[in-house]
């Protein structure tokens, strides 16, 4: 029950073919996307560039999710670029972001650098010498399938006065997932570098994240998630974290070539620490099971196999192939959830069952009584019915009685050759009524002479 979670609708101000109305193709021009696009496939190439849009505090901006049921095709002329895409800078104050690096009012002279996958690194005095403002915590985790952007580095210090300008941003966040996808360009998500507002100096931005996801990942090209260098002058800023990256295929792969350096610190100050690569397991969901395990969903560790299947939740957990509405795995979906399988907890009950009359029930889901052998609309008399012969739809309380042919038809009990009603039977059938057609006329009325 593997499914890609699938809008289709964006608009983009340069050339973005959509071939066959599924698929996003930006063939040889470049574009700017964010958030969440999902498509049939994706193909970015002859030197095509998707752009993550920088992130402003709001909606999706800063990350950029491609989606695609079928494939996903970077070619080896292409890329996608979300660099200083990430948390942004603040005008003389500490880096946005989780790990952005101290710096503005706080500090005199070099800001500290970003933090993600590595702890950003701390500024300097004037002459280079002690240390100013502090570089951020790294956050990124390589336990989970997710990601962030980069924080971005502190300002240069505001402390004496002077204006400490704006710090550089993290990279922003980029996730390709797919059954298969064939990466031969490159991914690029820096942090920027620092500079030298007022002969002071900003940290380093942070690299940012990128996840690859696939079935079959064919990646010979390169992930880049650097930290940016901190400004240098005659103090200095902090160096930028390396980002996170993290690769994971289930059924095969090739790994792209991956770089988490850090930033180096300026004059004086410190480098970031370098970045996590998780792109060692192929496994992604630790669940310890593969597509060729039988794992229909390698994304989600609990879908797999070895799974205790919980039933109506619309997902296959055990991965077995059976719809998730049909408890009782007899073929048929419970009528509870869309389905025509009237008890799905006992597999002998469905529509294509044989009836078992007189059990109490209902053993092919028709809806009609159990009692009601020949489906004439009234129960057995042998059950508390008023039908008096149930194997045949034509006899029962509702028939037009068909005198003489020895069948009680409308089940009233009374003789088929007492057509008249008076308690005596036709002597034409052996009876002593010399007119059957007259209750008036029977060998218990007073005769009129």
């Amino acid at each position: 029950m593997e499914a890609f979670p699938r809008s289709l609708m964006l608009g983009l101000s340069l050339l973005v073919q959509l071939a066959m109305a599924a698929d996003l193709t930006v063939d040889a021009t470049s574009t700017t996307l964010d958030g969440t696009q999902s498509y049939d496939n994706i193909y970015v190439i002859n030197g095509g560039v998707i752009y993550v849009t920088d992130y402003d505090g709001s909606g999706t901006t800063g990350t950029l999710v491609l989606e695609a049921t079928g494939e996903i095709e970077v070619d080896s002329s292409s890329s996608i670029v979300a660099t200083g895409a990430g948390y942004q800078g603040v005008a003389s104050s500490s880096g946005d972001g989780p790990g952005g690096g101290q710096g503005g009012t706080c500090c005199y002279d070099g800001g500290g650098g970003g933090a993600h996958g590595g702890d950003g690194g701390t500024g300097s005095r004037d002459g280079c010498s002690s240390s100013d403002g502090s570089g951020g915590s790294a956050y990124g985790d390589s336990s989970t399938v997710d990601i962030d952007m980069g924080s971005a580095g502190g300002a240069a210090g505001a402390a004496d006065g002077d204006s400490g300008g704006t710090g550089p941003a993290g990279g922003g966040a980029i996730t390709l997932q797919a059954p298969t996808i064939t990466m031969a360009g490159s991914i690029v998500t820096n942090g920027d570098a620092g500079s030298t507002p007022n002969n002071d100096a900003t940290g380093g931005g942070a690299g940012g994240g990128v996840l690859l996801v696939a079935d079959v990942l064919d990646c010979t090209g390169s992930i880049t998630a650097s930290g940016g260098a901190g400004g240098s002058v005659d103090d200095g800023g902090g160096g930028g974290g390396g980002g996170v990256v993290k690769q994971f295929y289930d059924t095969s792969g090739t790994l792209c070539t991956v770089t988490v350096d850090p930033g180096s610190g300026g004059c004086g100050a410190t480098d970031g620490s370098t970045g996590i690569d998780a792109s060692d397991s192929n496994d992604y969901d630790g669940d310890g099971y593969l597509a060729s395990d039988g794992d229909c969903d390698p994304a989600d560790a609990d879908v797999n196999p070895g799974a205790t299947e919980v039933w109506y939740d619309g997902t296959d957990g055990d991965c077995d192939g059976w719809s998730d509405y049909d408890a009782d795995l007899d073929g048929h979906d419970s009528d509870a959830y869309g389905g025509d399988d009237c008890d799905d907890g006992d597999a002998d009950i469905n529509p294509d069952a044989t009836e078992v009359w007189y059990d109490g029930t209902d053993g092919d889901c028709d809806g009609a009584s159990d009692y009601d052998a020949d489906g004439d609309g009234h129960d057995s008399d042998a059950y508390g019915g008023d039908d008096c012969d149930d194997a045949d739809a034509d006899i029962s309380p509702d028939a037009t009685e068909v005198w003489y042919d020895g069948t009680d038809g409308d089940c009233d009990g009374a003789s088929d050759y007492d057509a008249d009603g008076d308690g005596h039977e036709s002597d034409a059938y052996g009876g002593t009524d010399c007119d059957d057609a007259d209750a008036a006329v029977n060998p218990d009325a007073t005769e009129t002479w």
